[in-house]
């Protein structure tokens, strides 16, 4: 994975870490709040796989065109 894919998964790490703290520590414990960022948190998860999956389709497609490439020469 890349720096985006890499950057939007540690977010995820940490809306997620903050939706466990909301739910389990008495002092800040606000159920509705832990629904709200385990949701943000979800979505942040689901963005990263796209964006991972669509950068090693980009590599792969790279490498086919480069072999391609290479075995036609001009």
């Amino acid at each position: 994975m890349k720096e985006d894919a890499w950057l939007i998964a540690t977010v995820f790490v940490v809306w997620m870490v903050l939706s466990v703290l909301y739910f389990t520590v008495p002092m800040i414990y606000m159920p509705t709040m832990g629904r709200v960022w385990g949701l943000g948190a979800l979505l942040f998860l689901v963005l990263a796989v796209v964006i991972a999956l669509a950068e090693a389709r980009g590599t792969a497609k790279r490498r086919v065109k480069a072999a391609v490439a290479a075995s036609f020469p001009e």
